[in-house]
């Protein structure tokens, strides 16, 4: 019996040997939950909203020009003007505060849509270029031999000013690019356009 559990041993390391495990393939998933604040349907109505409480207030502005016309004019007393343009300026108050609210809704909506968009571009590339690779290999006739681990830990994002350029030094002459290369440097560059868009649209709300 002992002797039977080492033959079947050897031959189980034999077949390790001969046949080792392949890693697979990298397989997306089918689909990535996004959260969304807002329907289309609410955004939509505060966007409107939104459109006429700055025509609102563009009219309560003019109407403060007209207030100190109508005094220059001697229409009013000091005493009228200044408990009119209280009034008004209560009012442009209270405007501003839910024009302010309702604008960073619309910043809430856009930036949730450009977050989509990034997560749909960047997939699409993704795929775009392992097909590629998985076309070149299949022709080569080889097989992944291991992985590497790339854990997808977002970096802390800031607003800060960027530092200050070094000063120039002698150039040193550049290897010439491959067109894997030249497709890397678009992609990075197109994903840099939306983070400075994500980040504009932070800055206005």
């Amino acid at each position: 019996m002992f002797l039977g559990f080492l033959f079947r041993k050897k031959e189980k390391e034999k077949e390790e040997k001969e046949n080792p495990q392949i890693p697979k393939t990298i397989v997306l998933p089918e689909s990535i939950k996004v959260e969304k604040s807002l329907t289309r349907d609410e955004f939509e109505k505060i966007k409107n909203e939104l459109r006429i409480l700055n025509v609102e207030r563009e009219v309560l502005s003019e109407s403060l020009t007209r207030i100190y016309e109508a005094a220059a004019e001697g229409r009013i007393t000091e005493e009228e003007k200044e408990k009119l343009l209280a009034k008004y300026r209560s009012q442009i108050s209270k405007l501003n505060d839910t024009i302010e609210h309702n604008q960073r809704i619309v910043s809430l909506y856009e930036l949730e849509e450009t977050r989509i968009e990034l997560v749909k571009m960047f997939t699409e590339k993704f795929m775009e270029i392992n097909n590629k690779i998985e076309e070149i290999r299949k022709k080569l006739g080889l097989v992944p031999k291991e992985f590497i681990e790339q854990k997808l830990t977002p970096k802390p994002v800031t607003t800060a000013t960027k530092e200050a350029k070094p000063a120039i030094q002698a150039e040193k002459p550049q290897p010439k690019r491959s067109k894997a290369d030249e497709e890397l440097e678009r992609l990075k560059e197109e994903l840099q356009r939306e983070l400075e868009k994500l980040e504009q649209i932070e800055l206005e709300g």
